[in-house]
């Protein structure tokens, strides 16, 4: 299902797709810009098929420019991974939406509960934009 969202009357609208078809490279990109880090050539396609309840993509004018990831346990569980706006889109409201969205269908999907984690700078996007509540949590390096 696809809708269209009007960030800015003089844009074309941003259409919003569950379960969106991508290229491996353009979601490669958007990661590489976002974490910024060098561009990897991650099969993302494999990934979010095999392990994920689903993903949001965000496209103006047939260009990716959001993306998020919705991994699962394959019951009550979803965690929300890797939310994505192109530096270009960015305090507009759109990553919010991206949040919604994939609330949305974990809700559809009959999942009870979907965590996040974040670095500290993003807690008022996740808390205050989003709904997502505080709790304990805890975390292992593994590297």
């Amino acid at each position: 299902m696809n809708s269209a969202l009007y960030d800015d009357a003089t844009e074309p609208p941003v259409i919003t797709e569950w379960r969106g078809p991508f290229e491996n490279g353009e979601v490669n990109l958007l990661h590489a810009e976002c974490f910024e880090h060098r561009l990897f050539e991650d099969d993302w396609w494999t990934q979010v098929n095999h392990f994920s309840l689903g993903w949001v993509c965000l496209r103006r004018s047939g260009k990716l420019i959001g993306f998020v990831n919705v991994a699962w346990d394959g019951g009550v569980h979803a965690f929300v991974l890797d939310t994505m706006i192109a530096a270009t889109s960015r305090r507009r409201g759109l990553a919010t939406e991206l949040i919604k969205e994939a609330t949305e269908r974990a809700r559809e999907a009959g999942c009870e509960w979907l965590h996040v984690d974040f670095d500290p700078d993003l807690r008022p996007f996740y808390f205050d934009a989003c709904g997502f509540t505080q709790t304990d949590a805890g975390l292992i390096p593994l590297k």
